[in-house]
């Protein structure tokens, strides 16, 4: 392969690759906060935090995507406004961390939730 293909190949694997994964991870999300907001699921336990991660995905999804996407038709803002490729970089890695944030707290409050022995504190102090 050429090198002069690789921009052309780039730019194809954004536009199509790219738009599979926002459409199926838009509809994923969009299914899981549909679900978990209905009755029977909001009695679960970590139903909160599985709604909370849904959230936080479709954000993290249209943040750090959408701008991808724009990019390929029109001229990049990064390039243009320091203060967007700032804000821009800044937005996706928090998003990204209150994905995994969700994450800890779910398996903390199974671990937590499902704990069969208790420590009484009484008897140190």
């Amino acid at each position: 392969m050429a090198v002069t293909n690789l921009p052309f190949v780039q730019q194809n694997m954004i536009r199509y690759g790219m738009s599979i994964y926002f459409a199926l991870g838009l509809a994923g999300n969009i299914c899981n906060c549909i679900m978990f907001t209905r009755p029977l699921y909001r009695r679960a336990p970590s139903t909160v935090y599985h709604l909370c991660f849904s959230i936080f995905a479709i954000l993290h999804l249209i943040w750090s995507i959408t701008p991808q996407l724009i990019t390929l038709n029109y001229p990049d803002p990064q390039k243009q406004l320091i203060l967007y490729c700032k804000t821009r970089l800044y937005g996706s890695h928090v998003l990204a961390l209150y994905l995994r944030y969700t994450i800890a707290w779910a398996c903390m409050d199974r671990f937590f939730a499902t704990r069969v022995v208790f420590v009484d504190f009484e008897e140190y102090a």
